[in-house]
């Protein structure tokens, strides 16, 4: 079973996780471990600094964050990883799923949003977008009417993703395509005009 290390942030600012479990370790740091639905592969987060037990969403020390999908459970990739994460740091760890399994909310969040893959068509400024669940596939030049459309279609800040960043040539032009393409979901969230809130080149933050 292969370990390889997670895309950045800016590229998957959110996991959604299912089969998912909380571990403390011997330290008293906590991590979530789990199932991430976006890749259906074994998933084990850096320390968590703060949890929402409301929207189910926690916020680890990278800045990502992740989101708790129904009710806990096992998954055995994201275990296998866990236990080579503790062996290498020579650590022990306990199960405090039970902290945070709330069935009552889980049960109305047994689905994660639209995530959308976006990709870099090796010219400068053109990204092309597909978004899983749906089956649909988008190809623009500009981000902020690649945002519009995968607005329409629910994709919304936060569930962009990138898989094939190793063989992006320009990485720093794609991240800021991809920045730009969330700022604008950003806006069209809270119902504002391209322009409102200044340059993008001003306002991005990963």
């Amino acid at each position: 079973m292969g370990i390889r290390k997670s895309p950045p942030v800016e590229l998957q600012p959110m996991v959604f996780l299912s089969r998912w479990q909380v571990m403390e370790t011997d330290e008293g740091f906590r991590y979530f471990i789990g199932r991430n639905m976006e890749t259906m592969s074994g998933r084990a987060s850096t320390c968590i600094v703060k949890f929402d037990p409301k929207t189910r969403r926690g916020v680890t020390g990278t800045g990502r964050i992740y989101e708790l999908v129904g009710k806990s459970g096992v998954d055995t990739a994201a275990n296998y990883l866990w236990a080579v994460t503790c062996a290498q740091a020579g650590t022990s760890s306990t199960d405090v799923s039970s902290d945070y399994d709330q069935p009552a909310i889980a049960f109305h969040r047994t689905m994660a949003p639209f995530v959308a893959h976006l990709f870099d068509e090796g010219e400068l400024g053109r990204l092309s977008a597909r978004i899983p669940a749906t089956g649909q596939s988008f190809e623009v030049r500009d981000p902020e009417d690649l945002a519009e459309l995968l607005f329409a279609k629910g994709v919304r800040q936060g569930y962009l993703s990138f898989s094939r960043f190793d063989r992006t040539e320009n990485r720093p032009e794609f991240v800021d395509l991809v920045r730009a393409v969330g700022h604008r979901l950003n806006q069209l969230k809270r119902g504002l005009p391209r322009d409102a809130d200044g340059a993008l080149g001003t306002e991005w933050s990963s």
